[in-house]
């Protein structure tokens, strides 16, 4: 009887493992997500334009650009080579390797999210013109979409750690999920579960400190700059970033030794 691989969930606890190699570092970069994160409202208010949900999606994402692009993707090539230490990410020059790297793979990432976004929209307009209910217009986008994500969701990692060329790092990725995407997939939903709960529980404690709106109103822009809740609640998140960042990258680390045959520093 063939035994069955053992799960990668034990990826969300190497995260932390990870993210503690440099507490003082991961302490700066939440503080850092934090004054990103409060730097939407204060564009917002800067352009003079009212609440919105698109307008704060935009200067939201304008916010916290310098940390996804390339603050995080620093720590996470700092973190490999120094567990790894693979002649593609050596820890002796894993610096200069990353200046030659970020920029194609946030390149590559912000590509795939894009039109992957652009095919949920259009396809959820072709679903809603054929009249079909928006929850099977939903499942019917929703679906091949993770498909695809799967599929090639690790290229932009691939480039950042390993250096491979987009073509390349598609090929790797697509190779690699097609044989091992259910355990893959195991620990994603874990991670999304905890920020689920995470956002939950900001909910609901939030629900103390702001007096009860209408749940589909944009809270002011000056109320989310100047409310202290909200200063803590994405210092508190940059944490979670930092944390999810890690685990995605001791996960592709499991993905990458389950493919080469070999196993991890992290790995009992």
């Amino acid at each position: 009887m063939r035994t069955p691989l053992p799960s990668h969930l034990g990826a969300l606890s190497e995260g932390l493992v990870l993210l503690r190699r440099h507490p003082a570092q991961a302490l700066a970069l939440a503080v850092l997500a934090m004054g990103l994160a409060q730097l939407g409202p204060a564009l917002e208010l800067a352009a003079g334009v009212g609440p919105n949900p698109l307008f704060q999606t935009i200067f939201g994402f304008v916010g916290l650009l310098p940390l996804e692009m390339y603050f995080i993707p620093r720590l996470q090539a700092q973190l490999d080579a120094e567990s790894l230490n693979t002649p593609l990410n050596p820890l002796v020059s894993w610096g200069p390797a990353f200046d030659g790297r970020w920029l194609p793979a946030f390149l590559a990432r912000l590509g795939i999210g894009l039109v992957l976004g652009l095919g949920m929209i259009t396809g959820l307009g072709i679903a809603l013109g054929l009249g079909l209910p928006i929850s099977i217009g939903l499942m019917l986008i929703l679906v091949p979409t993770i498909v695809v994500m799967t599929l090639i969701g690790w290229a932009p990692m691939r480039m950042l750690l390993r250096g491979d060329a987009f073509l390349s790092a598609l090929k790797w990725s697509q190779a690699a999920m097609a044989r091992h995407w259910p355990r893959i997939i195991q620990a994603v939903l874990a991670m999304l579960l905890v920020v689920m709960v995470y956002l939950g529980l900001v909910g609901w404690v939030m629900n103390f400190f702001i007096p009860a709106t209408d749940p589909e109103k944009v809270l002011p822009a000056a109320l989310r700059l100047k409310h202290p809740a909200f200063w803590f609640f994405n210092l508190t998140g940059g944490l979670l970033n930092l944390w999810l960042s890690c685990s995605l990258l001791a996960l592709y680390q499991r993905l990458e030794a389950t493919v080469t045959g070999q196993a991890t520093p992290t790995q009992p």
